[in-house]
């Protein structure tokens, strides 16, 4: 329990900092994770890196653990977290590709930004995707056919950001932003928790504002749509980042959960909250 409570209030602790370096060029979160696992839990995926190489691996898990694959690729990348606590992200919903980014430089906003795909089957190198810009990886549309990448565009103003979905059909970064129905253009916060639904249709993530009350950005990602759902919870600090979010097993029920206790339950279907 130590532990747990050490890593939120580091995370806090972090999340201050940037916020009070911001006007002095300290780069986007949330960076980098240690490791991702296989959607069905029998893989788990790392990346090590040296100066100028990382190895990727994949490697069983559970008794006899074993590298199944391995990859050696040029230049420094990882596994990318999508929230600020450390939730690892990468993998696409079938399982298929995993995602690997560079990390982050620290020193203000990217001029460009590059991401490599991976066949997760032998680590073979499938595409390189490189943009003008500072993206950071987001997820994968349930039908493999987008991904979505979060743009900061402001060195001054890092908790502001806009969603952009890539075409991975055509190669391309799609036009304009993918905007949240009931939200501005650009959104604030920074990503606490996330829940998925199945097959990757829906993602929701929770998100903490500098002020006022947290929010659940809902996307759908087939469609490329997506709803930003206001959660009336007068919480702490302490209270928002300990959030974490679950679904109800048939998908109808969004769960908030925080000290133990069920906050906020929002309907999937009409997205009002209870």
């Amino acid at each position: 329990m130590r532990v747990i409570r050490f890593v939120i209030v580091a995370a806090v602790a972090v999340a201050a900092l940037i916020l009070s370096g911001a006007a002095l060029g300290v780069g986007p979160w949330p960076g980098l994770a240690a490791s991702v696992a296989s959607n069905d839990g029998t893989l788990r995926y790392t990346a090590s890196r040296s100066t100028e190489s990382t190895v990727v691996r994949a490697t069983s898990r559970g008794a006899g653990a074993r590298v199944v694959a391995t990859a050696t690729l040029d230049g420094r990348w990882g596994i990318p977290a999508v929230t600020s606590v450390g939730l690892a992200g990468g993998l696409s919903a079938d399982g298929r590709l995993l995602v690997l980014t560079e990390p982050p430089s620290y020193v203000g906003l990217r001029s460009r930004s590059t991401f490599l795909l991976l066949d997760t089957k032998k680590l073979a190198l499938r595409d390189t995707i490189v943009l003008g810009g500072e993206f950071g990886f987001d997820t994968f549309s349930g039908d493999g056919r987008t991904l979505y990448l979060i743009q900061h565009r402001s060195a001054r103003d890092l908790v502001s950001y806009v969603v952009r979905g890539y075409d991975l059909v055509h190669g391309r970064l799609l036009p304009g932003v993918i905007v949240a129905k009931g939200d501005s253009a650009t959104m604030r916060g920074y990503p606490v928790s996330r829940a998925t639904g199945r097959a990757g249709a829906w993602v929701y993530t929770l998100y903490h504002r500098q002020t006022g009350e947290p929010f659940v950005h809902a996307l759908d990602t087939n469609r490329r749509y997506a709803v930003c759902i206001d959660l009336p919870w007068k919480a702490s600090e302490q209270d928002v980042w300990e959030a974490r979010l679950a679904l109800s097993p048939d998908g109808r029920k969004l769960l908030v959960r925080s000290a133990g206790a069920v906050v906020a339950r929002v309907d999937t279907t009409s997205f009002r909250v209870s």
